[in-house]
């Protein structure tokens, strides 16, 4: 598994980089090359668990929070984003691409398809023509939300929470 790790590693390496939007939104994941709708983007990589929701966690199961390695836990939040999650072996999240994205391009992905409530976004900066003005959660998302068609959201939500 510590290859797999280290493949991973070189994988976002080679894929992504971190840097400043030159926004309000601090720092953000650009795509360094281009990537076709379905391609992995950016491997997810656990870095710990967390008991509680906090603003920069990613909800796994309904009472599992986790903090992603970087550069996962820079990606930025946008009501129309160019990334999908999927479940991936590390039991974390990997993150292709929906449309097809050009170098220099900001990754985004919506924080609704993974959170049943989201407490990261209170007020959203992505000024999508789709923008809801938050993240919320996934019960804020409309039942024809092309991300739930195309069930690219956390398995967990498909369960009911009892």
């Amino acid at each position: 598994m510590a290859d797999d790790v280290g493949s991973a590693r070189r994988i976002n390496a080679r894929n992504v980089t971190v840097r400043d939007t030159g926004g309000d939104r601090g720092r953000g994941i650009f795509a360094s090359r281009d990537f076709l709708p379905g391609e992995v983007v950016m491997v997810g990589l656990l870095d710990r668990l967390e008991k509680a929701r906090t603003a920069h966690s990613i909800q796994m199961d309904w009472n599992v929070h986790a903090l992603f390695e970087e550069p996962a836990i820079f990606v930025n939040h946008s009501c129309d984003p160019n990334l999908a999650i999927v479940p991936n072996r590390f039991r974390a999240y990997d993150f292709i691409s929906v449309q097809e994205i050009s170098p220099g391009v900001e990754l985004t992905w919506d924080y609704a398809t993974s959170e049943f409530e989201c407490i990261g976004v209170p007020v959203c900066l992505c000024a999508a023509a789709n923008c809801r003005q938050a993240a919320g959660g996934f019960s804020t998302l409309p039942p024809d939300h092309p991300l739930l068609l195309a069930g690219f959201y956390a398995p967990y939500l498909k369960r009911n929470s009892g």
